[in-house]
This record gives C-alpha cells, structure tokens and sequence, in this order.
C-alpha cells in the first residue's frame, strides 16, 4: 500500500495559511497591501480583540467584478503576475495570489466589492474556506473584507499568539509603517472603537512623520536625497542626540514594500558610526526605489525580507547618503534654558547630583554596533563624500605636546583672538568653569565645551588615521613589563595578538602564563600600558566584540583613557589646542561614544532669562 497521499484542497489551505498568516497582524499586513494595490486613497482598518475577534479592512479603491471576486479566493489565483518572467519585475505589494485564499482558510470570511463602472456590489461568504453565501449589496466603490474569529478552526495556532498587548502593537506597527511609505493615502485603525492612528492625506513624507512619530520628532530630521545609477534614496534621519533605546521607528521601504534587511540596516548604522551613544538607536525613514529586476522578493512567505542582487552597491550608497547628510548638518545641540530648568525642577535632588567622569564614561564602552566596522570604512566612506582627506596630525604623543603648552593658568581669558574653523562657528575662547568645561563666545549665543568629549574625539580620529595608514609610533619602554594572565585572559590575548601588535604593543611570551612587553604605542602618552592591557583584555572576555570590531574598541578606549578628564585645569593654550584640533575633525559634534562635545544656548534665550524681552 502506497505511503504517499495528495493532500486534501482544505488541509493544503491551512498550511499555506500557517506560513503567510502566523498572526493577526498579518491579515492587517495582507489586506493592506491589497488595498494599496488597488490604488485606494483612503483605508480604513477596524480590530476587536486585537484582531482575534474582528479585522475589517474597508478602501475605496478599484474593486473587483464577480468573476474576479470569486478567483480571488482561490490559492494562486493573482492578478499581478502571468508567468515566471513576471517574478524578476514585481511592481505590485502582493503577487503569490494566496493571502486571501490562506485568510479565509482560518477565519470565517466575508468580502464585498464593487467596481466604479458596477451599480451593485458582489459579496461572498465563507467558513473556514467554504463558501456559505454570495449576493449582491449596495455600497461605495472599493472592497471591504471582514475576518472574524481568526484560527478559530486551528486552536493550536491560536493557543500560541502573544498576549494581547503585544498582538496590538504588531498591528499598529503594519498601520504606521504603510501610513509612513504611502502619504497620499489615508489611513484610519481603531480598536474596539476607539481611535489607536489617524493618518490624513500629506503633501510630502515629513508631513506623514509628523503625523505618525509627532512633529517633535519630523523637526529634528535630516533630509536624504541621494541618487546612483539605478538607485535612488529619499528620506529622513534624526540627528544622533534625539535617537531611541530601541529600533521601533526605524522604518525601510523599497519600491514602496515595507522591508527588513540588516545590509541596509548594518550601513546606516556605520554611517552613524561612533556619533551614537551606547545601545542608542537612530530614527530613520528610507524609501529605496530601485529597478524590480535587481531584488528578490520572493524569498519568505510575508515578503518582509527582500535581497539585493548587488548588496555591496546597495550598502556603499546607504552608508554615503546618511554621512553625508550628518556631514553637511549642523549637529550641535541648542539648549532651551526655561526647559532645562523645568525638566532639572521635576527631576529627583538624587538624580541632579553631578556625576564624576569617571561614571560618565566608565570605559565600558560596549561597541554594540549592528555591523562589522573597518578602518577603511571609518575614514573612506567621508572621504567619498566630500573629497577631502582626513586631518594630518603631528606623531608627537604626549598631551602636552599635542596643545600649546603654556603655564600660565588664568580662569578667564583676556583679549582672547576668535578661533576660526571650517567645520565650527567662529568662537572667541572664554574661559574654564569647573575644570570641566570651556565656555566660548559665539554670533548670538555661548557655546559650552566638554573638555574630555572634545579632546576624546581629537585623539579617536588620530589615533584611527594612523592605523589606517599603519604609521603609528611606538616607543621601546627602558624596563619592559611582566605580565600575569589567567587561562581565560590568555585565550583573548592569544586571539587578538596580532591586532595588539599592530597597534605598537610587542608581547613576548614569558613563561607558561606571562608576556614580557617591551614596546607600545606612542599615543598612550600618560596611560600604564600594564592597565590598558588588563582594561581590553576584561572588556574582551565578555565576547562583545568580534575581530573586526576589536580595532575600534581599542582606539575608543585609548583615546578616553588618554583624554583630558573632568577636574583637570587647563591653560589657555591647552584649551585652544583641543578646540582647534577639534575644528580639524571629520565630526566634532560627538565623542566615540556618542556625548555630545558641546552645546549652545543663544543669546536670544539668554534676554528672555533675563527679561529683557
């Protein structure tokens, strides 16, 4: 007897079901698309129960006849493709022709739809993939499908949705990323009648961010508009002090399909690159548009994921039009002073004590970037962009040969020259509050300067140039050092040997569990080679960092360590020294870690304190 049966139509339904429709969300996600391909203007999405209950999805869009209604329900039955050729020159959302047959299959199922050229509408019913009834209704232009009791046939799949809150956020999720890539469509969800989106027709894409993220947000954006051959990037980013502790408004669009690719994802965070602090993450709305032929949209059942036939060029141009956008923008953070003060007078006196640099920026430095970083991407990528070469700086190590060296130690400076950059305001040098931070004139306003994040940044682009250009010094120490290391640290050490190596440090094995250092870098100026070694090694140990990414975390963790700190006095030419070095960065606005190097508050803000205005 034969072991191998054809499966019934019905139990075919409910496994393709299983794979295009796992939640509520992704009837919402299925009917939508629909709708956008039927050129609606107006969508509409009603839930109960968070989609368990009741899905009604209402357009205006195209409708259909009775013939196609009733095709419309059967598994591959589509009218977005002919043949296979049609599969390398998608243009539509939807294409398998199987959502609706895979919804129907789990749901009890009704859809009418009419024609602008018909005077009735067709309706259908259906119960678990069975037709139960079909008519003729009077209603609008457009389609309305109604999905009630969801898996209420397949207990088991709904014994493993998420609990209620989670199931509603899918949903809202689906609504807001389509209300982002569509704005000349409206778009309306409520649940259980109350009003969760509302998303009116926008004239321009900043308008619908306004109106889905909140206009706080749509004011901090930076504009993308970049264009290759065969590829074109519109969008907005935020700048890297408003960014998120989560990925939840990241929004990537191609062709207009809501989309999830790490390559993409993986460059514009390299573009952001040592600009966001530490498990911070961008704001970011892409609309890729590229030729159908170069992508793949068929490779998972929700056509979420897609892949690029030249991901390399898809990446290169991503992480360029993001740069460039951080490049040409000013980055600076402006400070409203009667906000300050409400949100320090909200604030627990607990929570308001200063805290000491040390805690600041502890040396943890986590380097958790979604990407492999290198060296070459660090500097080259900026250099294509604006055709300039990064900063030439002196081989000289120590901090004080790196600034003016002047003695002299005065608090205030007196008839200070103004510092003039290419990258920064013009600033007149003020003086030094807390021994922490400079204050400097600027037109309209005072700029004030965190004297470790500045000189953090300065020496993070020297000491990452040269290594780039392998031309970093190093210095033969007059008694070489003896190290210990437990099993645990020699596995790490032994792993990134070569990098230490690179870097100036020269490890001979002394013993079983010990190396003799006999040189270093240059660059570490005031810092214990012993310490920083143990410092990597600990950080390390933790498996944050793969190998490519090891070459960035020492150079970030050098350069804190080598930094000024909070509480240490500088003369004036020492502080002129930082400012102007600062000026020569490729991103002045940051330190490695993402902190702010300064912030401005105007001198209009300042009348208003006062009230002289």
């Amino acid at each position: 007897m034969s072991k191998i049966t054809v499966l019934s139509e019905d139990l075919i339904n409910k496994i393709a079901a299983g794979e295009v429709i796992e939640r509520p969300a992704s009837v919402v996600k299925e009917l939508v698309e629909n709708a956008l391909d039927a050129h609606a203007s107006r969508i509409t999405i009603e839930i109960k129960d968070c989609g368990k209950e009741l899905i009604v999805i209402r357009d205006n869009g195209e409708g259909m006849e009775e013939e196609d209604a009733r095709r419309s329900i059967l598994r591959h039955a589509t009218s977005k493709i002919r043949d296979d050729t049609d599969l390398f020159s998608i243009h539509t959302l939807g294409f398998r022709g199987e959502a609706l047959a895979s919804i129907a299959a789990v749901s009890q199922f009704s859809l009418t739809t009419k024609t602008a050229q018909q005077s009735e509408a067709f309706t259908l019913r259906l119960d678990g993939g069975k037709q139960v009834h079909s008519g003729f209704a009077v209603v609008e232009t457009g389609t309305t499908v109604e999905v009630k009791n969801l898996f209420y046939n397949t207990p088991a799949r709904k014994k493993f949705l998420k609990g209620d809150p989670v199931e509603l956020r899918h949903i809202i999720d689906v609504v807001m990323y389509y209300a982002l890539a569509h704005p000349a469509v409206a778009f309306r969800l409520t649940h259980d009648n109350r009003e969760l989106l509302h998303a009116p027709l926008a004239s321009d894409l900043k308008s619908r961010i306004a109106s889905v993220y909140g206009v706080a947000i749509a004011k901090d954006l930076l504009e993308i508009n970049h264009q290759e051959e065969g590829l074109n990037i519109f969008g907005y980013i935020t700048t890297p002090y408003n960014v998120r502790n989560d990925k939840n408004q990241q929004a990537l669009f191609v062709n207009g399909r809501w989309v999830k690719n790490e390559d993409v994802s993986q460059a514009v965070y390299d573009a952001y690159h040592s600009l966001l602090f530490v498990n911070k993450h961008p704001i970011f709305v892409l609309q890729l548009t590229i030729d159908p032929g170069k992508i793949d949209v068929n490779v998972h059942p929700t056509k979420s994921f897609i892949k690029f036939e030249q991901k390399e060029h898809v990446g290169r141009a991503i992480l360029t039009a993001v740069k460039e956008a951080l490049r040409w923008n000013n980055l600076i953070p402006l400070i409203d002073v009667k906000v300050e003060q409400q949100r320090l007078a909200e604030q627990p006196q607990q929570n308001r004590e200063g805290k000491t640099e040390q805690n600041q920026v502890s040396g943890q430095f986590e380097g958790k970037y979604p990407f492999e970083p290198t060296l070459q991407t660090v500097f080259s990528a900026a250099d294509t962009i604006v055709g300039s070469s990064p900063p030439e700086f002196s081989s000289e190590t120590s901090f004080e040969a790196q600034v003016n060296t002047d003695h002299s130690t005065p608090t205030v400076l007196e008839q200070q020259e103004w510092i003039s950059t290419a990258t920064l305001p013009a600033l007149k040098l003020l003086g030094q509050i807390h021994k922490t931070f400079f204050i400097a004139e600027t037109e309209g306003g005072l700029f004030f300067i965190d004297q470790h994040a500045a000189h953090e940044r300065v020496l993070y682009e020297k000491y990452m140039q040269q290594l780039l250009n392998k031309r970093n010094a190093v210095q033969r120490l007059l008694q070489p050092e003896i190290l210990e290391f437990s099993a645990g640290e020699l596995v790490v050490l032994t792993q990134f040997q070569g990098v230490l190596e690179q870097l100036g440090f020269t490890l001979e094995l002394f013993g079983s569990n010990a190396y003799k250092i006999t040189t270093i870098p240059s660059f570490l100026g005031r810092v214990q080679p012993k310490e920083m070694l143990f410092d990597l090694i600990a950080h390390l140990r933790e498996g944050k960092n793969k190998a490519s990414e090891f070459q960035e975390t020492i150079i970030t963790r050098m350069a804190c360590r080598s930094a000024v700190m909070a509480g240490e006095e500088l003369t004036s030419g020492q502080m002129e020294g930082i400012l102007q070095q600062l000026a020569e960065t490729e991103m002045p606005f940051t330190c490695p870690h993402g902190r702010p190097t300064m912030i401005k508050t105007t001198a209009e803000e300042l009348e208003k304190k006062f009230r002289r205005k």
